[in-house]
């Protein structure tokens, strides 16, 4: 389906589903992101909090019971959780990821701290958590994207089991802390922000899906896995590619289970953003910037499959990004291998 198309039946299907309000508004951010990303300006931060009050108002008016239900359930404690897995997960089997997200998925299978890793797909997702009939039924019926059902995956998991989600994006430098395992809950926090995000996802700097942990049973994520399944249970069509970053809000500011559970999070890999622009702007091999990066307080790097990250300068020098790639190469080929 072309862009132009797909842009099309949502803000016909926003309309009908949501408002037209709103899918206008949503509309004029899509609209915004192109022009300001091609015009290297700043987005309209006025049009994108438009958006977001409408999107709040609205999630804590259908989600009143699930927000209710949790007022007063305990909050997760820390613990220790040596056993405590790690999910990396590409829908399509592994046999499918690109080039970038093998090399990366090989970073964070070497930096374990002996946590073991689970690689999770379609075929094999059952193992772990069942997901209701109405939620695989939507997913398979196309009404529900790839991107969504992964959401409501690694919810489920840490809300079941626990542990860490990784996405395949990520740039694991260094051992994994063991403090991302033992806290009640863990993610980014006090992101810089950067140009190609900074406007996109609500509260930007304080939550991101892509690098989350949780005890078993958090208030946190049990409460947005339950939103999901409620959401799912009665829409057709995605309200937000960020719905996880609403509730996640929701569940850190309206929760005092998961208010406590945020507030334990301490900030941390404040650069996780840094990266991928510094790469897409394919600026040369420095080695003194490149060390700093492997040694920084940031372990956690968020890259993108979609990005195209330039290999030689305009002069032929190798970029940053033609550096690190190699070097992922080679830490690939020189692991020992897996019986």
């Amino acid at each position: 389906m072309s862009r132009s198309r797909e842009l099309t039946n949502r803000f016909l299907q926003h309309g009908q589903v949501f408002s037209w309000g709103y899918a206008c508004n949503e509309l004029l951010t899509v609209f915004d992101r192109t022009i300001s990303l091609s015009l290297h300006k700043p987005f309209s931060m006025r049009i994108m909090h438009q958006k977001e009050r409408y999107i709040m108002t609205w999630a804590k008016q259908f989600f009143h019971t699930e927000i209710e239900a949790y007022q007063h359930r305990n909050p997760a404690t820390a613990k220790p959780s040596p056993q405590a897995p790690i999910w990396v997960c590409w829908l399509q089997g592994f046999d499918k990821v690109p080039e970038l997200a093998t090399l990366l998925v090989s970073q964070i299978e070497m930096h374990t701290n002996n946590h073991p890793i689970h690689h999770i797909s379609l075929d094999n997702y059952q193992q772990y958590v069942e997901l209701p009939h109405h939620v695989v039924s939507k997913y398979e019926r196309g009404c529900m994207p790839q991107q969504q059902f992964a959401d409501v995956l690694r919810a489920a998991l840490l809300a079941q089991h626990g542990g860490l989600w990784v996405d395949t994006s990520m740039y694991i430098t260094q051992t994994i802390p063991e403090e991302v395992f033992t806290a009640p809950i863990y993610n980014v926090k006090g992101i810089q922000p950067n140009r190609t995000r900074e406007a996109v996802a609500c509260d930007f700097t304080k939550w991101q899906a892509y690098f989350i942990a949780s005890q078993p049973g958090s208030v946190t994520y049990s409460f947005i896995t339950d939103c999901f399944l409620k959401y799912w249970d009665h829409y057709d069509t995605l309200i937000d590619y960020f719905l996880f970053s609403y509730l996640a809000k929701i569940a850190r500011e309206d929760l005092p289970g998961g208010k406590t559970e945020y507030a334990a999070v301490p900030e941390n890999n404040s650069a996780c953003e840094w990266l991928c622009d510094y790469l897409m702007d394919g600026y040369p091999y420095n080695e003194q910037i490149y060390d700093d990066m492997l040694h920084s307080s940031t372990f956690a790097y968020k890259l993108s499959n979609k990005c195209t990250f330039p290999l030689q300068t305009a002069e032929g020098a190798p970029t940053m990004a033609a550096r690190l790639l190699d070097n992922l190469r080679k830490a690939q080929t020189a692991r020992p291998t897996q019986s």
